[in-house]
């Protein structure tokens, strides 16, 4: 029997400062729906990747995020680009 990956527990970090980020839940099956990324797709290997945060650049309310894939081959990363307003 296969579980199914909950997308929301992905984690999210600011590629910035290198903070957790932390935002209410099912926002990240709103930003993987706007990126056209089916959920099914994902693993605990995945991780969100945001180019900034309210702790870094407090002025600015919307970032670009990104789904990342950590492989165990250094130099194998696959990104799926997910951006949102």
């Amino acid at each position: 029997m296969t579980r199914k990956f909950d997308p929301e527990l992905l984690y999210v970090e600011c590629h910035r400062c290198g903070q957790p980020v932390l935002w209410k839940r099912g926002m990240t099956t709103k930003l993987l729906k706007l990126a056209k990324i089916d959920p099914s797709t994902l693993d605990a290997r995945c991780v969100i990747i945001s180019e900034g945060c309210p702790n870094c650049v407090p002025d600015e309310t919307t970032f670009t995020t990104q789904v990342i894939r950590l492989n165990r081959e250094k130099d194998e990363r696959s990104s799926m680009p997910a951006v949102a307003n």
